[in-house]
């Protein structure tokens, strides 16, 4: 169940059972009457606790003595690597017949998408071609064309009046320099009737995003422990969580589902989904600082009656003038049912103590960043400074609401035909061809250096890669007190 079993980070043997329970802290157990099969924390029986008085132990059949050094804290890196997808298609008929009325094109019937040049053939033919690739994740769409408009659009001339301005006859270059002399073989005032082209044009762009995503946790989860034997920020006593895994977080479950919900998102550690991820992390991490706290081992054998009904679902408590504070309490991680001939019956009772400083932690609410607190429900809004309780009330860790995601802007819930264009030029347009024909002595030839052309520049969205690393705040982790290693033994104060 999430936050403590999630196959985003199941990479290894999913089969194998003791999997189950690693971020539990937990251990299967075997009932050795029964056989029933339950799990049982490693610190804290759930099956009460046995009492062991000075007077209930054989005072030569106990010991106390250290296990391994305990984890002072435990550095974790997740990394989980995805692709961020999509695909649409966007529609810029009308941003082209918005431009071209602005150039004052001459077909301005609503929504009709007809627009009108002087060159109008060049424009035909440079018009995008269906099924062309674009770079950045884009292509042509098939419904893309550009056509001669029905006959119901009027056909117009645009009408020019000039005089040749090259009076010499004798000038071998006139045929070429002056193409009005090519076309009428004569000087003078001469008229052009330039056709206006009618143009229906149907622009259509498919994208299909392609956007590679890497996002890291990283943060360090230190245990509030008492001090023993070395020093905290020691090699041996850090340990260390490093996970990552690649395309869990898009493939479908076996109800179809993704845990990202939508590959057109941006981030997913940031989600309600992806905080689960990030609390399993957190609680593989908790497993392990717990566990090693379990760092005080006691023994001591006690009398049948006493021992009997032990199970390793059950705690001891132990009193004895030897140890420090004069008792200790603690998890059995052992225990001998032991019988002699001679009819005496003893058990043997072996404990792993934690030493921590119990203490209890709590999640700040954080700052809201929409509305005031409570006009909308928990959830709908981001909270600045806001912190996170794990289900096992002990954890704490700073929400990643506040962090950055790397990114360029690029909405992929939001591709349309506004936010999808970056440029949509113009050049040659009809008021600027009409202008040029009309200044100079030579429209023929000066109409032929401003061809109508379009220019569209789209948002790329396809062939980047993008990381966001998330580096929170996490509170120290309490852990029980079994054992008071700071108190001195009575037995030694008695004894000074």
């Amino acid at each position: 169940m999430l936050p403590f079993w999630d196959p985003i980070w199941i990479t290894g043997d999913t089969e194998n059972p003791d999997n189950v329970l690693n971020a539990y802290g937990c251990r299967w157990h075997i009932d050795r009457r029964t056989l029933a099969l339950t799990h049982s924390d490693e610190v804290t029986g759930e099956d009460g606790t046995i009492s062991v008085g000075e007077a209930d132990h054989l005072y030569d059949a106990f010991s106390a003595s250290y296990s391994n050094p305990p984890l002072s804290r435990v550095d974790i890196e997740g990394s989980l690597g995805w692709t961020q997808s999509g695909s649409g298609t966007i529609d810029l008929t009308w941003n082209v017949y918005d431009i071209c009325l602005i150039q004052k094109s001459i077909y301005t019937h609503p929504r009709a998408g007809v627009i009108s040049s002087l060159t109008g053939n060049g424009l035909l033919d440079d018009w995008p071609k269906p099924g062309t690739s674009i770079d950045g994740g884009w292509k042509v769409n098939d419904a893309t064309g550009a056509f001669e408009a029905p006959k119901s659009f009027k056909r117009y001339n645009y009408h020019v009046e000039y005089r040749q301005v090259n009076t010499d006859p004798a000038d071998p270059e006139r045929a070429t320099t002056n193409l009005a002399y090519y076309y009428f073989g004569a000087e003078g005032d001469y008229q052009v009737d330039f056709p206006v082209s009618a143009i229906q044009q149907f622009t259509l762009f498919d994208w299909e995003a392609d956007r590679k995503r890497t996002e890291t946790f990283k943060c360090s989860l230190y245990a509030d422990i008492q001090p023993l034997l070395a020093e905290p920020d020691n090699e041996e006593n850090v340990g260390s969580i490093k996970i990552s895994a690649s395309d869990t977080v898009t493939e479908p479950d076996g109800s179809g589902n993704m845990a990202i919900g939508d590959t057109r998102r941006t981030s997913y550690m940031n989600t309600d989904r992806g905080a689960l991820s990030v609390q399993y992390l957190l609680l593989l991490a908790r497993t392990e600082l717990r566990r090693s706290a379990r760092a005080i081992e006691i023994s001591c054998r006690v009398p049948w009656h006493i021992g009997v009904g032990a199970t390793l679902r059950q705690n001891v408590h132990i009193a004895d003038y030897r140890l420090p504070g004069g008792e200790a309490d603690g998890k059995i991680i052992s225990y001998e049912l032991a019988a002699a001939g001679t009819g005496e019956m003893s058990v043997g009772l072996t404990i792993g103590c934690t030493i921590g400083h119990d203490g209890t932690v709590s999640a700040a609410d954080g700052e809201t960043t929409y509305v005031d607190l409570g006009y909308v429900e928990a959830g709908y809004q981001q909270m600045t400074g806001a912190e996170i309780m794990l289900p096992t009330d002990d954890l704490v860790y700073q929400s990643l609401d506040g962090f950055p995601v790397n990114d360029d802007g690029v909405d992929l819930f939001n591709i349309n035909e506004t936010t999808a264009v970056l440029s949509l030029g113009l050049t040659g347009g009809m008021d600027t061809q009409t202008q040029v024909v009309e200044a100079v002595s030579d429209p023929i030839d000066a109409l032929r250096q401003y061809p109508t052309r379009l220019c569209v520049t789209l948002v790329p969205v396809a062939g980047q890669n993008f990381d966001t690393v998330y580096a929170p705040d996490v509170q120290p982790l309490p852990i029980p007190k079994r054992i008071d290693l700071e108190a001195p033994a009575p037995g030694l104060a008695r004894a000074a």
